[in-house]
């Protein structure tokens, strides 16, 4: 079977501590002439159909190494670009990469993805972000029936909604906490039925109200703390 061997760099600000490329080759064993490059992966999911990525993945009897320096992260954006990478043999290599990079700036575009192994539709993000940035076709739906319908709604710097996904399934891939940028799988909190038992039928409402009490069940208290202040900080509403 024929081996393609793919780096792939989330943006500009996707840094790695070695030479990628010649990382890649030695670890799929062929010349670092023979690694195919794709730069700027969060700018071209943007682009409609991603023809730039998806002919990446053209050859389905190829079987395919993929280096970046969060795999889940790049697997996020694939999905949202629509690239039928699932239907492939691939290999994720996670390559070492400047942590302290995404620290000192933030990648652009700043947009959430969302990890679709790990995503119940259960609508949190969806009810919690103020900018419309989540479409939602049906809660609870397996399938995970919530999509980015408008990623540059998303105000830069503001991951308030990941910290409260109760799958942990929301990646921002520019974002310096770990837990957050898909460089770690985070634990799953709580259950969809407990979240729904929380926030019953009007989840603004309830949010609100425990930004008052300041004690909020179930969701981990400082995690909901930070939420807060990440959507205050950034979009300006209180």
């Amino acid at each position: 079977m024929k081996v393609q061997v793919i780096l792939l760099a989330l943006g500009a600000r996707d840094r790695w501590c070695a030479d990628g490329a010649a990382l890649l080759a030695a670890h799929a064993r062929v010349s670092p002439e023979a690694v195919a490059r794709a730069d700027d992966l969060a700018e071209q999911a943007l682009r409609p159909g991603a023809p730039a990525l998806a002919a990446l993945f053209a050859a389905a009897d190829a079987a395919y190494v993929v280096g970046c320096s969060r795999p889940r992260a790049a697997q996020a954006l694939l999905d949202f670009a629509g690239v039928p990478w699932r239907g492939r043999t691939v290999e994720w290599v996670a390559l070492p990469f400047d942590r302290e990079a995404l620290k000192r700036e933030y990648g652009v575009p700043w947009y959430p993805v969302i990890d679709r192994a790990r995503c119940t539709g259960c609508g949190t993000c969806h009810d919690y972000c103020l900018f419309s940035v989540y479409e939602q076709t049906g809660k609870g739906d397996p399938s995970g029936r919530v999509r980015v319908a408008a990623p540059l709604n998303c105000k830069t710097g503001c991951p308030a909604c990941a910290r409260l996904c109760p799958a942990g399934a929301l990646i921002f891939p520019f974002c310096h906490e770990a837990e957050l940028n898909g460089e770690i799988a985070v634990p799953a909190r709580r259950s969809a039925d407990e979240l729904a038992a929380v926030l019953g039928d009007d989840p603004m409402r309830v949010l609100a109200e425990r930004r008052r009490q300041k004690r909020p069940p179930l969701i981990d208290p400082a995690k909901f703390e930070q939420a807060e202040k990440d959507r205050v900080t950034y979009s300006g509403v209180v």
